[in-house]
């Protein structure tokens, strides 16, 4: 066999194995690459890594992350606490940042999974924005990427910056190290 028709075998074969084994595939409205059954959000992952490149929470002003003693922090805390009686009164403050008159709080609950909610200053008092409050996992979604946008879409202006800011801890919301871990076609992690 002439080497030209060697490695064109070569290269159909190669492309057949692979195309066997990996393929893209919709899932809500998005799709995520599979490999051998794992699925992953390539594109959720690629953007949390443009954007925590792009980003220096440090030096934006004025971005604050508040202290849990504040004044400011405590009155967030109680409007969480109140917020979704009776479950909400065990609301804990995990993070709490603030630019102008946006806040937002990751919380922690005794008997709900944790939540990050937007809060907006309005004339003294702080709210609740019902629409703008993650809770959950995002399997099999990239967690940082996907609630970033959903409380994004959620919170008509928010701050960029604040919300590129905020910790979304993929050990709360999402699939496995990263956010890029893998997960079954049926949702589960294996």
């Amino acid at each position: 066999m002439k080497r030209h028709v060697a490695a064109i075998m070569v290269l159909i074969t190669a492309l057949l194995v692979v195309d066997s084994h990996v393929d893209w595939v919709n899932q809500d409205g998005g799709k995520l690459l599979e490999v051998n059954g794992q699925r992953f959000d390539l594109r959720g992952w690629a953007a949390e890594q443009a954007r925590a490149w792009q980003s220096d929470c440090n030096a934006w002003t004025p971005l604050t992350t508040l202290s849990h003693n504040s004044p400011k922090a405590q009155a967030i805390l109680l409007t969480l606490q109140q917020h979704s009686l009776p479950d909400s009164r065990s609301a804990r403050l995990l993070q709490l940042l603030q630019q102008d008159d946006w806040s937002v709080a990751e919380v922690a609950f005794d008997t709900l999974n944790p939540s990050l909610v937007v809060l907006r200053l309005q004339g003294e008092q702080w709210r609740v924005q019902d629409r703008a409050v993650w809770s959950g996992s995002t399997a099999p979604w990239h967690s940082g990427d996907l609630v970033r946008r959903y409380l994004r879409e959620n919170a008509p202006g928010l701050p960029k910056a604040l919300i590129d800011c905020v910790k979304v801890d993929p050990k709360r919301y999402g699939p496995g190290p990263g956010g890029l871990g893998p997960v079954s076609a049926l949702g589960n992690r294996p």
